[in-house]
């Protein structure tokens, strides 16, 4: 990034965007299987129990998933479905609800191993069928939870082959 624009965006920053108060955006990014699974990859490298998650987004909400796990080795891959079912509810509920259908008895098996907390980095739980996503505790592990204080809505959508992440920002005017 060119240093003087850096150098702006910092500035706007620690000003709380004073500047652009009043201002508002809305977003609608479609992000291709190959860049969420890339991402996915990146974000789990460090887990000792998931090997593998390959993500393919479906149409209405719902994606495919093939989950290997490094332990224990000798449960084979698996395949699950995870439904979106409640969307962040910002400020006060920044959870995004996936509902996870599949695999069956592998499931049960596997479970125990992913709802420990060596297993789903921190902000990811497993609830029964539901995992919990709290999109607060994402950013926070990256430095960025500022960023929910301009959110004034967020969904996250699937299509054939794509997560659809709609984002309505704003700079509050101040009082």
């Amino acid at each position: 990034m060119d240093p003087r624009l850096a150098a702006l965006l910092t500035r706007l920053q620690s000003t709380q965007f004073v500047d652009l108060a009043g201002s508002e955006s809305y977003s609608v990014i479609r992000i291709g299987q190959a860049l969420l699974n890339d991402a996915v990859a990146t974000f789990l490298a460090s887990s000792s129990v998931v090997r593998t998650v390959t993500l393919n987004p479906r149409a209405d909400n719902r994606i495919d998933v093939q989950l290997k796990l490094a332990k224990p080795s000798f449960l084979p891959a698996f395949n699950v479905a995870l439904h979106i079912e409640q969307q962040p509810q910002l400020p006060d509920s920044p959870e995004l609800v996936l509902r996870l259908s599949g695999a069956g008895g592998l499931l049960r098996l596997a479970g125990p191993a992913l709802a420990s907390s060596a297993a789903l980095p921190r902000g990811i739980r497993l609830d029964g069928d539901r995992i919990h996503v709290n999109v607060r505790h994402l950013l926070e592990q990256q430095r960025r939870a500022d960023v929910l204080d301009y959110v004034e809505q967020l969904q996250v959508l699937t299509e054939e082959t794509r997560l659809v992440v709609a984002v309505q920002l704003r700079v509050r005017l101040s009082s």
